[in-house]
């Protein structure tokens, strides 16, 4: 039953990645899996398949913060600040807003308004007594619509705006250091370098979960790959290696939906049209408080602020204009702060207003 579960998976992920669906092999064996489970009304994956899940997707979180971020985001300490906290009362103000309007769970309408990663996201709606479908349909919509709308609204604005002097960021490359002792008894296979290191983000992961601290397990993963990222040259994990991730959070998501849930999702395109209008407003707000800090220009501000991916939305910048290197490191904080703060966030916002 695991091999066809997995299959099934498989099969969903291939088919979304040919009609070009964002995050394919998450959304692909997450439908597949959730037909075999509607149609067979059985489906198997062994119990620490979530752990390991979000461990692989912590592991590459990790992996993409390098000493230089560091340099950058204490030069960008304040747009970052003003960016955190905008994100956090718009979590709080949007959660409550659909859940107001929409009759949607308040764990579930907290979880859709984080401006994460869609896997990543998703796999916290089990430990918050979230609806997984739900988060899952309308993070992936979000992403879909960020890479279709906002590219287009700031290429608007950047002809309009002018643009100001800002500091420029200067980041000094990192300095030959000394072989630490991790990097002396790290073998140099490659293969061996990827099994170490996932290892690590997965023994993080199991103390995390055993922590009992919200989304405990992706930000231990997360600390624990920094901390082995930080101290040692030869952690890898080639990227090829996070459609496996992608795929067993897919098939547990699907694990859990039902016939009722597919049938409801024609129910939560109206709440996901108000989350993404909110998201609109949200950007441009936080992009003219963001460039008061003289720090980030307005329009970089826009890219640093849409909540899509770190690497493409630094990528789409170098066509219009933004500063990339900016950018890039704004979105790793915002991604960090969305796996460590935002969930501890969203415990403190669910007492308040249960």
């Amino acid at each position: 039953m695991l091999a066809v579960t997995v299959a099934a998976g498989y099969l969903g992920a291939y088919i979304m990645e040919k009609i070009r669906m964002p995050v394919p092999y998450m959304i692909g064996s997450m439908l597949g899996v959730a037909l075999l489970n509607i149609v067979f009304k059985e489906s198997y994956l062994p119990s620490f398949s979530k752990v390991v899940a979000q461990s692989v997707s912590g592991c590459f979180i990790g992996l993409s913060l390098t000493r230089n971020d560091l340099k950058g985001i204490r030069q960008l300490f304040a747009p970052a600040l003003v960016l955190v906290c905008f994100f956090l009362l718009f979590t709080g103000i949007m959660g409550l807003t659909l859940s107001g309007l929409f009759h949607l769970d308040k764990a579930t309408a907290f979880l859709v308004a984080i401006p994460g990663g869609v896997t990543e996201v998703s796999l916290m709606a089990a430990e918050f007594g979230a609806e997984p479908s739900t988060v899952s349909f309308i993070q992936t919509f979000r992403l879909f619509t960020v890479y279709m709308i906002f590219p287009a609204m700031i290429s608007f604005f950047s002809r309009r705006v002018p643009r100001e002097e800002v500091e420029a960021l200067q980041l000094e490359e990192d300095t030959i250091r000394k072989d630490t002792f991790i990097d002396r008894i790290m073998p140099d296979s490659m293969i061996l370098r990827q099994i170490i290191t996932v290892s690590i983000a997965i023994i993080g992961g199991f103390l995390g979960k055993a922590s009992g601290i919200p989304a405990g397990t992706l930000s231990f993963a997360i600390l624990f790959t920094i901390g082995l990222n930080l101290n040692c040259k030869k952690a890898v994990l080639e990227r090829k290696y996070k459609k496996f991730a992608q795929l067993l959070s897919g098939c547990l998501i699907g694990r859990s939906m039902t016939a009722a849930m597919i049938l409801n999702i024609r129910n939560l395109l109206l709440p996901t049209a108000v989350l993404m209008s909110g998201y609109i407003i949200t950007n441009i707000l936080l992009s003219y408080l963001m460039s008061k800090t003289r720090k980030i220009d307005f329009i970089s501000a826009m890219f640093a602020s849409s909540p899509g991916g770190a690497s493409d939305m630094a990528l789409i910048a170098t066509e219009l204009g933004g500063e990339s290197p900016k950018i890039a490191i704004l979105q790793i904080v915002r991604l960090l702060t969305c796996y460590t703060i935002f969930p501890l966030w969203s415990k403190l916002l669910l007492h308040l207003f249960a």
